[in-house]
């Protein structure tokens, strides 16, 4: 039937190429790239051991734990940590995304080292812990998207070396009970990485340079 009209046959070819392409695409990132992108530069007992906030979700669906190595101790580590947020340093990572078009603080600005207990970093994403020069707990408020029922910690662990090991751990209980979860999970499990990634080199750089 569709012989009989070419243009029905071109888009029929064009619609199946791009579902194979798709269905290929998913296949190979949870096959392949998931584990490695939830994991990234860190050592397995960094990704088993405990992280401040881990006991809000026994069996969370999304785990994430990144870690960089940075060449300073951890106090020098935490002053760029507790300067972090929209329209305080920023986040390090991409400027239209994260600081509302300014570009992220290359220096410790002292009159935002004032970071406490129940301040926001963004929009309902709270301090929840503090532990200076160790731990910081962030938890996403009710209303926050598709970040709703998550938590960011943060750990600094001082190596043998004195350096510090700086891990990031994102952890959510996600729901798929309507288009709109569905569609955050589709566009945040692969991608999110992109953004933490940028986020971790962006602090080594900064701490590394300005020592």
């Amino acid at each position: 039937m569709l012989t009989k009209h070419p243009l029905l046959k071109a888009i029929f070819i064009f619609v199946t190429t791009w579902i194979m392409t798709i269905l290929i695409l998913i296949t190979l990132y949870f096959t392949c790239i998931r584990e490695w992108q939830m994991t990234w530069g860190s050592t397995t007992k960094e990704i088993n051991r405990y992280m401040t906030g881990d006991e809000l979700f026994e069996d969370p669906s999304f785990n994430a734990t990144r870690t960089v190595e940075i060449k300073a101790p951890p106090e020098k580590v935490w002053p760029w940590l507790v300067q972090m947020g929209y329209k305080r340093a920023g986040l390090y990572s991409f400027r239209m995304l994260d600081n509302g078009g300014m570009p992220s603080a290359e220096e410790i600005i002292p009159e935002f080292q004032d970071l406490k207990v129940g301040d926001s970093i963004i929009p309902l994403l709270k301090v929840v812990e503090m532990e200076p020069n160790q731990s910081m707990l962030w938890v996403f408020q009710e209303g926050a998207g598709g970040w709703g029922n998550a938590t960011w910690s943060w750990g600094l662990y001082e190596t043998n070396s004195g350096h510090t090991r700086l891990v990031s751990r994102l952890r959510q209980q996600q729901t798929f009970n309507s288009p709109f979860e569905i569609m955050a999970w589709v566009l945040t499990d692969p991608m999110e990485i992109v953004m933490m990634r940028t986020t971790l080199l962006g602090i080594k750089r900064r701490v590394e340079a300005n020592q």
